[in-house]
């Protein structure tokens, strides 16, 4: 059965965290990959720490709550020059609502005239009923009156409002390192649509010399238990102390200029994820031998507390041809024990470089939270000294142990399900939904061959969490391949390159086949955030699914497993003006093409395979175009290419 959740299920920003790897189960061992990579690995970024000033939040829409009295409201709204004005009233009751427009000029727009239209759609599971939506074309700019008329019971609600300007408010944080206790900076500023990869400072920059600028702010952190602390904004930055763990939402409305003498609200929703005091590098480092190949760097840390595993990555440089150069990047997952995380170096890689072993560093070391990918401690140089290095021809099975190890290092997950073991003989197709999913999202009766279909409904995993899942459950097949909806995509890929596993030992042409996966994250998951306080439903936060959450994550997946993946993305069908979007809220939160959880750029990744876009489909049901894993095309191919 086709998953019927919407897209509210697909991304995280609610309240209340579901059940992980659950149970008190005695911990498994799970063997994990000492990762290798080559420095045109680095050349390209993939394997560095990305600058979170090139990603955060960013809002082209404002959310302006409103309180009824006798049933009505009318709330002034400031429209900026733009194609098309679109209006969402959202709330308890929503559905049975009226609303009406009336523009500067006094013309009244109530979705039955030439210049605008009311459109229906359901907002998520767990709320009765469905949104209205009132798009007007080529609005006129200036303040605008929206008048709401609704039951006399109801007391509140938010309108969501989008006008078409390409100003975006973006937030980004200043360190990437978030912990308990430890300040943690927000920069804040405006940036039009083709600036916002760029340096925040930079883009607003840009901005601000066209004459935009930011007139007035506010801000608040939400926490996953419905409380929330007010923010002080000082110029364009905030800054807080955070006093307890988890994922936060720090939450900045702002009425802005854009330069022509018109006005237009912009909410932008920042997720971020405080983490516990972590382990922090001495700077110490011992070598031990642990064969013909490789050598052992163990790191000496202070301060673990209870954090019993983190990612630990670094790059190798070395003294050879050309001076002193990166010769590769070494990390993985690895156990904190007796004060020592530990990197893995096959010397085969300074070999290959023509290097004999003198003046061996680690530069850019860096600890992160395996499950938030958060930062916890960096250090910028650690001296080797001299080792020694094998030399000798390297073969297909010694260039897989240069990039994947030689499968001998375990970690111990508690609580992770043991493996039944239930049809150990199959070279299976798996297929994967995503987050929150009350089902399984592909048909079966599109494939053929052995079909596992893994299904852990209504679930809020990190990657990690949905990998070992995925993980523990495959181990009841001799070897399989993920084809992933969403996260589930995320978690294939997450899987194949931090972990041994069946996936490994299949045969065929794609390990990872990944479908409408948010590889860069999805705005939607800071975003719709302020949903929840209005409905406070579904599985909670995510932080993983953030474009700064995405962007960690993907900093510690090498080239040969990002080469191992195939990912499409699709958006809907471009008909007439208020008929193309897949989703009546999230097309005033996405930028087009989408497909109404996840943007087409964000659908890819450098380094995988782009099988591009394809329109008339829809992230899932109860869209307006078809779920995208109904194509009998593509899942034709997925089924023929994927290895087994």
């Amino acid at each position: 059965m086709a998953c019927l959740y919407t897209f509210m299920q697909e991304i995280g920003a609610m309240f209340f965290t579901s059940c992980i790897l659950a149970g008190t189960l005695a911990a498994v061992p799970v063997p994990v990959k000492q990762l290798g990579c080559p420095p045109s690995d680095l050349a390209r970024g993939w394997m560095q720490e990305p600058n979170p000033a090139e990603h955060g939040a960013r809002s082209s829409h404002g959310v302006l709550p409103f309180t009824f009295e006798d049933g009505s409201c009318t709330i002034q709204v400031e429209v900026s020059t733009g194609s098309q004005l679109r209006l969402l009233p959202v709330g308890i009751g929503s559905e049975n609502w009226t609303l009406q427009a009336i523009e500067p000029t006094g013309q009244v727009h109530a979705g039955d005239g030439p210049r605008s239209r009311l459109v229906r759609g359901l907002l998520a599971k767990g709320v009765d009923g469905s949104g209205i939506r009132l798009d007007i074309l080529d609005p006129a700019p200036g303040t605008w009156r929206v008048v709401i008329e609704g039951d006399r019971g109801t007391e509140s609600g938010q309108l969501w409002v989008s006008d078409g300007n390409p100003l975006h408010l973006r937030a980004w944080l200043e360190d990437a390192s978030t912990i308990v206790g430890q300040p943690v900076g927000i920069g804040l500023g405006l940036a039009y649509i083709e600036h916002v990869s760029m340096h925040g400072n930079l883009a607003a920059a840009r901005a601000q010399a066209t004459g935009a600028s930011i007139l007035d702010a506010s801000a608040r952190v939400l926490w996953q238990d419905g409380s929330e602390d007010a923010l002080s904004i000082e110029g364009n930055r905030i800054q807080f102390t955070p006093t307890r763990t988890g994922i936060g939402t720090v939450i900045i409305d702002a009425l802005a200029a854009d330069g022509q003498g018109q006005h237009m609200h912009r909410t932008t929703s920042l997720m971020v994820s405080i983490e516990e005091v972590p382990p922090l590098l001495t700077g110490s480092v011992s070598i031990d031998v642990l064969d013909a190949h490789r050598v052992a760097c163990r790191l000496e840390v202070i301060g673990s507390g209870e954090r019993d595993r983190v990612l630990a990555g670094a790059e190798v440089w070395a003294a050879g041809p050309g001076g002193v150069l990166p010769r590769c990047w070494i990390g993985g997952i690895t156990p904190v024990e007796d004060g020592v995380v530990e990197l893995v170096l096959d010397t085969r890689w300074l070999a290959e470089a023509g290097c004999d072993g003198r003046g061996v560093e680690l530069r850019s070391v860096r600890l992160a939270d395996v499950d938030s990918f958060v930062p916890l401690d960096r250090m910028d140089v650690m001296g080797l000294g001299s080792i020694e290095v094998f030399h000798g021809e390297i073969s297909p099975a010694g260039r897989r142990a240069m990039q994947m190890g030689a499968g001998d290092r375990v970690i111990e997950v508690p609580g992770l399900q043991p493996p039944q073991r239930a049809n150990i003989g199959s070279h299976a197709l798996m297929l994967c939904h995503g987050y929150c999913s009350d089902g399984q999202s592909w048909p079966p009766s599109h494939f053929t061959g052995e079909v596992a279909v893994y299904n852990n409904t209504e679930q809020n995993f990190t990657h990690d969490e949905f990998a070992l899942d995925i993980w523990s459950w495959g181990n009841n097949f001799k070897s399989y391949s993920v084809v992933g909806h969403s996260q589930g995509g995320n978690a294939g890929l997450h899987l194949y390159s931090l972990y041994w596993s069946g996936m490994d030992w299949s045969t065929g042409n794609r390990r990872v086949q990944a479908l409408g996966t948010p590889l860069q994250g999805t705005t939607l998951a800071g975003d719709i955030a302020a949903l929840g306080e209005i409905f406070g439903i579904l599985c909670g936060a995510n932080y993983d699914m953030t474009y700064d959450g995405a962007a960690q994550w993907a900093s510690w997946l090498p080239g040969w497993a990002r080469a191992e993946t195939w990912a499409w993305s699709t958006t809907f069908t471009d008909v007439w003006w208020w008929y193309d979007y897949c989703h009546v809220l999230s097309d005033l939160v996405l930028w087009d093409p989408e497909d109404g959880v996840v943007e087409a750029w964000a659908a890819h990744l450098d380094g995988t395979n782009d099988m591009g876009t394809k329109e008339g489909w829809c992230h899932i049901e109860d869209m307006v175009d078809p779920p995208q894993v109904y194509d009998t095309a593509r899942n034709n191919e997925i089924n023929v290419e994927g290895a087994r």
